[in-house]
């Protein structure tokens, strides 16, 4: 079986991949003061939980948006077992059936999401990723990347809010059955989350507008349950997208 891990700036994701089918997943919020070992005794914790020896583990895949982490994820998978360590990076992105118009500026996990939705679903689509940015992806069917749109995640508009406001630690990514808020809390739900799902829409809409009324939308991150039922315009969500491409890698990269 393969491990595989997607580093990001809210969360660390790890997953055993065995057959094709996934066979555990688990979350781990990312600290980046954080150092292998810290790292190393959570995955081994987690691992031992569901019965997995290391030297059933044949392959390491990592991704990483957060450079002061690499080196430490690196140390710690190389400590785990000695099995190959597969880094996905744009070193091997021409190995890679997409095509990735500038490789210099985009994230591991875009491409990732790319790889996924090319090899899995075959077609036109927006990637609506709901992590701690908001992207939005455009890959036609042929596998090119057209390009990108970002704003802040949901969580990081909500904390932007809720940090500077008196009083108030920290606010639920809960939608109000009353869309006016009626106090601070409830005001600032309703101001990110009704106001994303307008944000949502509206740059779906534009985007079909040029490039087609066809294509799917495709959706995923660890954030996306939180509006799924108020975006009609969803397709496919994927919520391990990113992992699903990364799962790929070993059929276009020897190692």
């Amino acid at each position: 079986m393969n491990l595989i891990i997607d580093i990001g700036n809210s969360n660390v994701v790890a997953g055993l991949h065995n057959d094709g089918k996934w066979i555990h997943i688990w979350r781990f919020k990312t600290d980046k003061k954080a150092k292998a070992l810290d790292y190393g005794i959570k995955l081994l914790n987690v691992l031992w939980e569901t019965g997995i020896n290391t030297e059933d583990i044949k392959l390491k895949i990592l991704s990483t948006v957060v450079p002061e982490l690499k080196d430490e994820f690196v140390k710690m998978l190389n400590n785990l077992n000695e099995a190959p360590l597969l880094i996905l990076d744009k070193t091997i992105f021409p190995a890679l059936n997409i095509d990735i118009p500038v490789p210099d500026e985009i994230g591991t996990d875009l491409v990732a999401n790319a790889l996924a939705v090319h090899n899995i679903y075959k077609t036109d689509a927006i990637i609506v990723d709901f992590g701690t940015a908001l992207t939005f992806t455009l890959i036609d069917k042929n596998g090119k990347i057209l390009g990108v749109n970002i704003a802040p995640g949901l969580k990081t508009a909500m904390n932007s809010l809720s940090d500077k406001t008196s009083q108030l630690d920290s606010v639920p990514l809960i939608l109000p059955e009353n869309p006016l808020g009626t106090d601070t809390e409830t005001a600032i739900q309703n101001g990110v989350l009704l106001g994303y799902t307008g944000l949502i829409s509206y740059m779906i809409a534009k985007l079909k507008e040029v490039y087609g009324d066809d294509i799917k939308v495709i959706a995923t991150g660890g954030l996306v349950q939180v509006l799924k039922d108020k975006l009609p315009e969803i397709d496919i969500i994927a919520p391990d997208l990113t992992l699903d491409g990364l799962a790929l890698l070993p059929k276009f990269v020897k190692v």
